[in-house]
């Protein structure tokens, strides 16, 4: 979830060079759901277990041109296994596929993410690189793989169902502020709808945020994310490319890159 937050919003950037607001709010209060759901999903967090995921995620950005209302939306379809070590995701195999308007939609990519590496494939990348390698890896300046974060953590889990209230057996509704939620000085508000199995699994998270801005960037930036889990507990092993077949996105020479990006590698890199 948070990788597509900070993904979304770098790809809109790049559309038409937006801001990330920076003023705090104040934090909604609701009462309080039971814990039984975080502890439900920490007894999940083992080696070698995993579980099926698919988010659907878009951020809406609406901006004025010359006294003209224009908006961009980019949507992004992310399908695959998340493979947990002790008490988080260590390894991902993900399938994203990205979508946007007014630009041309790109074809869609594989990346594999373990450690603060990330690798990526699709046929028409493989073909573009040289003979023998077939995967782009690059490695993260940050301490943390943003990869790695999709889906939803336990200290995810517990803000929003603190924040929350029982709606219907399993389903939670709740809202906060922008910058309580994603703990930066973010304006605007969020909501947030979580459904559970009878085992207080996850099964469904649906969140909504909307920030105005503060300067002259743009008017409106509206997130959603809805991410669905599946097969809770399956065995989960993922390993990176052969190093053989890897080159580093460092190495791509100015040919090359344009010719991987036309075939649907991110432009700023899979982070």
């Amino acid at each position: 979830m948070k990788l597509f937050f900070a993904g979304l919003a770098t790809t809109a950037a790049v559309v038409c060079a937006a801001a990330v607001p920076a003023q705090a709010a104040s934090l909604a209060t609701a009462q309080a759901a039971p814990a039984d759901p975080v502890k439900a999903l920490k007894a999940q967090l083992l080696p070698g277990k995993g579980v099926k995921i698919t988010e659907l995620s878009s951020i809406t950005l609406d901006f004025t041109v010359n006294d003209q209302a224009m908006q961009v939306k980019v949507n992004t379809r992310t399908s695959g296994i998340l493979a947990f070590g002790k008490g988080d995701v260590a390894a991902a195999d993900l399938r994203v596929r990205m979508t946007s308007r007014p630009e041309n939609s790109r074809p869609p990519y594989r990346v594999i993410a373990e450690g603060r590496n990330a690798y990526v494939t699709n046929p028409g990348i493989a073909k573009a690189l040289p003979a023998g390698r077939s995967w782009i890896g690059s490695k993260t300046g940050e301490r943390e793989n943003a990869i790695l974060g999709t889906g939803t953590t336990p200290a995810d889990l517990k803000f929003m169902l603190a924040n929350s209230s029982e709606v219907a057996p399993g389903e939670y509704q709740g809202t906060s502020t922008l910058a309580a939620y994603r703990h930066n000085k973010a304006t605007g508000d969020v909501e947030f709808h979580l459904y559970f199995d009878k085992n207080n699994l996850l099964t469904r998270t649906v969140v909504d945020s909307t920030s105005t801005s503060d300067g002259d960037s743009y008017d409106q930036m509206a997130f959603h994310t809805d991410t669905t889990y599946s097969g809770w507990g399956i065995k989960a092993k993922i390993t990176a490319p052969a190093a053989a077949e890897v080159i580093s996105e460092k190495k791509l020479n100015a040919k090359t890159r344009k010719a991987v990006i036309k075939a649907g590698y991110p432009d700023s890199g899979p982070f």
